[in-house]
């Protein structure tokens, strides 16, 4: 067969979607590309193998997958090929059988010996330094403070939004390997100042400067894509975590997590790849073919998926915050946000496009004309979809009261986890954060009445009428 031409294009989110690591069947022509489950793979001698060996390392189903994650961060700057189904971007992504997985190796490439690809830690086998926003998924805690004890990793904790540029170069030490990020934070939703730390991080010598990772989970590459540079700007980050399980997979039935590495840092540092690919072999969390089969699927109505679940998202919180039950509502996107001056920095081109087609102007001009409510020139008024995850507080509820009011709601499930179809909502405090001790969850801000709501791509209407009725339980 004659070697394919690779003349770039620079195909647009939901068309990367749809064809990057979907490429027809060269034997039947069939248009979906066939499930490879085979373990072992036959070479044509000693050594001489195309380019999969055995399936713990590598398989071609999760290949198509880390080609479409990798063309998805990287839209819509980088490159597609002239066929359309591959990724040409020069950037990477590694595959793990979950979120958690992914973290974990993450955190153990920091003190990974550098001949293995690590970031060699203190040089004794161990060690390193990793800063890190001080609200994070409560997994991601577990594993930082308690699971990478072993490996002698040691983690600072700061807010990132109080400490500002003197703080943040004040806790960066010499050994620090990451900065550890998400975007927004679970719970709370702070976001924190990206460009700021970019600028930063970029001010530090090449050899010793550390990697930024953030977790965009709560966003998906279509609202939030920080390995790419906007404008003139900085990458915000080198390395994007995300739990697949939630919007990508979209449908909870899926438990996937990625590392996807920037062009850039992939051409900087060489070895960071080949470390997780060790760890990613190594560890052998590698995910199954069939469940990353279905991800691939998923991902194609994904920019579909959540533009319906940041236009309800938005149309809720604003109602939220009018209501007298509730206080301290959390929503980037609300234009009442403390956060909302950095939507612009964050908003994704992707995101941006398709939402200047609906009538969005950017930077944001409040719409002259207010609108009916659940219109959509009335949800113009209220901010910007920015993701299906919204934060409030019932006020002055108990814990038991807190736990009425989800229990009553109808449409909505108690339930932990995002980024599904259908609506769910939990309480921080006792269900994903339950593993943080009492005085951290409290010096936090994560109290017993802080409800975390996971907006689904059902009807606002419906969805806020569910709310309404559950109210009356705190009446």
């Amino acid at each position: 067969m004659p070697a394919r031409k690779l003349r770039q294009h620079h195909d647009h989110f939901a068309t990367r979607s749809v064809h990057v690591g979907s490429e027809p069947d060269h034997f039947t022509g069939a248009v979906v590309p066939s499930l490879s489950v085979a373990t072992t793979f036959v070479q044509d001698g000693i050594g001489k193998h195309k380019g999969h060996e055995y399936a713990r390392s590598s398989n071609p189903t999760r290949s198509q997958l880390e080609a479409l994650l990798t063309s998805l961060e990287t839209s819509p700057i980088s490159a597609t090929s002239e066929s359309s189904h591959e990724d040409v971007s020069g950037g990477d992504a590694c595959v793990f059988a979950s979120g958690s997985a992914a973290t974990a190796a993450m955190v153990y490439w920091v003190s990974l010996q550098r001949e293995e690809g690590g970031a060699g830690g203190d040089g004794k086998g161990g060690g390193g330094h990793i800063l890190a926003i001080n609200d994070v998924y409560g997994g991601t805690a577990r594993f930082l403070s308690r699971a990478s004890k072993p490996t002698g990793v040691q983690v600072t904790y700061i807010d990132m939004e109080k400490a500002g540029e003197q703080g943040i170069r004040a806790a960066l030490r010499e050994d620090t390997k990451l900065v550890w990020l998400e975007v927004p934070t679970n719970p709370l939703f702070l976001v924190p100042p990206l460009p700021l730390i970019a600028k930063i991080v970029h001010s530090i010598p090449k050899e010793n400067r550390p990697l930024v990772v953030v977790d965009s989970t709560f966003l998906s590459p279509f609202y939030c894509t920080p390995l790419i540079p906007c404008g003139d700007a900085l990458p915000m980050a080198d390395v994007v975590l995300t739990s697949l399980s939630k919007y990508s997979g979209g449908h909870s039935d899926l438990i996937l997590g990625s590392l996807t590495v920037s062009p850039r840092t992939v051409q900087a540092k060489p070895h960071l790849l080949k470390g997780l690919r060790f760890l990613q072999n190594s560890f052998g969390a590698t995910a199954s073919p069939r469940d990353c089969h279905l991800m691939v699927r998923s991902l194609k109505t994904l920019s579909v998926r959540a533009l319906k679940h940041g236009l309800n998202a938005l149309q809720i919180a604003a109602w939220l915050d009018a209501r007298p039950e509730v206080e301290d509502v959390k929503y980037v996107g609300l234009k009442s946000s403390k956060a909302f001056h950095m939507v612009t920095h964050l908003l994704s081109a992707n995101a941006k496009r398709e939402l200047e087609y609906l009538g969005w102007e950017f930077p944001y001009v409040v719409a002259e004309t207010e609108g009916t409510p659940g219109t959509l020139a009335h949800t113009k008024t209220l901010g910007v979809p920015f993701g299906g995850m919204i934060g409030f507080r019932l006020k002055g509820a108990s814990e038991a009261q807190t736990e009425a009011f989800m229990l009553r709601l109808r449409l909505v499930s108690l339930a932990e986890s995002l980024g599904g179809v259908e609506s769910l909502i939990e309480a921080p405090y006792g269900m994903t954060h339950a593993s943080l001790p009492v005085a951290v969850r409290e010096d936090l801000g994560i109290t017993p009445n802080l409800v975390r709501l996971s907006v689904g791509i059902e009807d606002a209407c419906d969805l806020i009428a569910d709310l309404r009725q559950a109210f009356k339980v705190l009446a």
